[in-house]
């Protein structure tokens, strides 16, 4: 039986009853028109997951027991880190629902040169929650038990430093290099540019913090295809796919 999936921060064990505030799982009662006796199954985001049962919905409270638990799920393939720049708000949306869906381990907007967000909204927890929201929402689809780390904005610079992955690549359409030229490690870092790509002065940055500028191919992509491209392209050249 296919079963649907909800993103539970808790702990699991079976036999496990957990009271959930009803206004909080809108989605299910409401739109999936869960009843008592139904069954979905619940992820945790670290790898842990179940199949419960709801034994009650009152006015407040749904009221749920764990009845299976499976086998924890270790991350697979390719460690993949995703720097994006800051996009507008739909493409970034976007770019990190399916970096989610592909499997990113971790998610890190950058704040570049050329980013087309108000600066002053870098900082903003909505954001953030929104971004932690998208990120469950793409798990709970796919049937992927680890949602990705994402971090909070920071510089290109910072960044740069920041990040140890034994690989480590810009796009950048003038690069020499191709993306299929590069060996491909157990980990990488992909540094994505905004609008308008990273400047040749953050290039240089991220050159200097060991990154290889790469090209995906003349076709001017925009920054969420680009990500998509390259995570797919990566996870193919590894025999994932």
């Amino acid at each position: 039986m296919n079963y649907t999936r909800t993103y539970l921060e808790d702990s699991f064990h079976k036999d496990k009853i957990i009271s959930l505030d009803k206004k909080l799982f809108h989605h299910e009662i409401n739109v999936l028109r869960k009843k008592e006796g139904d069954k979905f199954i619940i992820f945790d985001g670290k790898g842990s997951s179940g199949i419960t049962e709801i034994i009650e919905l009152n006015r407040k409270n749904f009221i749920i027991k764990i009845i299976e638990l499976f086998e924890p799920s270790s991350r697979e393939g390719l460690d993949i880190e995703l720097g994006q720049a800051l996009i507008k708000n739909d493409p970034f949306n976007f770019s990190l629902q399916k970096a989610t869906e592909l499997g990113v381990k971790k998610f890190s907007p950058i704040v570049s040169e050329r980013v087309v967000v108000k600066r002053d909204q870098f900082s903003d927890k909505s954001r953030m929650e929104k971004w932690k929201q998208i990120a469950k929402g793409a798990c709970e689809q796919c049937g992927e038990n680890w949602i990705p780390e994402i971090a909070s904005p920071t510089g290109i610079k910072e960044w740069s430093k920041s990040t140890n992955a034994e690989t480590k690549i810009v796009l950048f359409p003038d690069a020499k290099d191709k993306l299929s030229d590069v060996k491909i490690s157990k980990s990488i870092s992909v540094a994505i540019g905004p609008e308008g790509d990273f400047t040749e002065e953050e290039v240089e940055c991220l050159k200097e913090s060991g990154f290889l500028p790469v090209t995906i191919g003349k076709r001017i992509l925009r920054a969420e295809t680009a990500a998509i491209s390259v995570v797919s392209a990566l996870r193919y050249g590894v025999k994932e796919f």
